[in-house]
């Protein structure tokens, strides 16, 4: 009587158990490829929106956006700095289509530390949620002089510079190391950036569309002394 055996190791598999092998690889390529192929859509998508890439030209122009300063609560207590830094000039942005531009130098806040001793710092600091915008990014500098005196060329080379990357509240720009005594009047403010704000590494702005109204922003300078 014959009996049934086992196929022994390393024999050919039945042809049922081939076609099923070949549609088990097939599947597994199929899914790999399909995988490469997400990741490089992935990859192209967060590729594609580097703002070092990324160009436009837009000749409409738009409505402009004027910063205001805020004031201060009548109930705040009184200081000893509280008249050495004052606001001047408000800080305008227009726009021509998406791109912002500043126009003219925003000479925007005074220190005055003639009459004083010891060395201090100033903090400009957002006040306000300025929202709507697609990048709001300042270079505040700063002039030792009065606003008053400071002119083009003084903004072109200033004493020191700090970029505010507005992307929260609690945005900032800082500038320490100012000293006291007589001639000691310094000038804060934005340089004048025509036709469009693209400096990306100073001040970029824009807005999502030609007829966005983004949120104007709000600056509060704050003096303190260091040392």
């Amino acid at each position: 009587m014959m009996t049934a055996e086992a196929p022994a190791a390393g024999l050919a598999p039945s042809g049922v158990d081939l076609e099923a092998g070949i549609r088990s690889r097939r599947r597994r390529r199929s899914l790999t490829w399909l995988a490469f192929g997400l990741v490089g859509l992935i990859m192209g998508a967060v590729w594609a929106v580097g703002i070092a890439t990324s160009t436009a030209t837009v000749n409409t122009p738009g409505a402009a956006a004027t910063q205001v300063f805020g004031t201060a609560p009548g109930t705040a207590p009184a200081s000893a700095y509280d008249t050495l830094v004052t606001a001047n000039t408000a800080l305008i942005i227009d726009f021509t289509g998406t791109w912002g531009s500043i126009a003219v130098d925003a000479e925007m806040f005074d220190v005055d530390l003639t009459l004083e001793t010891g060395t201090y710092f100033v903090a400009i600091y957002l006040n306000n949620n300025a929202t709507g915008w697609s990048v709001l990014q300042l270079e505040f500098r700063q002039v030792d002089m009065t606003c008053a005196a400071a002119g083009p060329t003084d903004w072109d080379s200033p004493a020191a510079t700090s970029v505010m990357v507005i992307e929260t509240e609690d945005a900032w720009a800082v500038f320490p190391g100012l000293a006291s005594g007589g001639g000691a009047d310094y000038c804060f403010g934005i340089r004048d950036i025509t036709p469009k704000a693209n400096d990306t590494a100073g001040t970029y702005i824009r807005r999502p569309t030609p007829s966005a109204s983004p949120t104007a922003p709000i600056f509060v300078a704050m003096l303190g002394r260091s040392a």
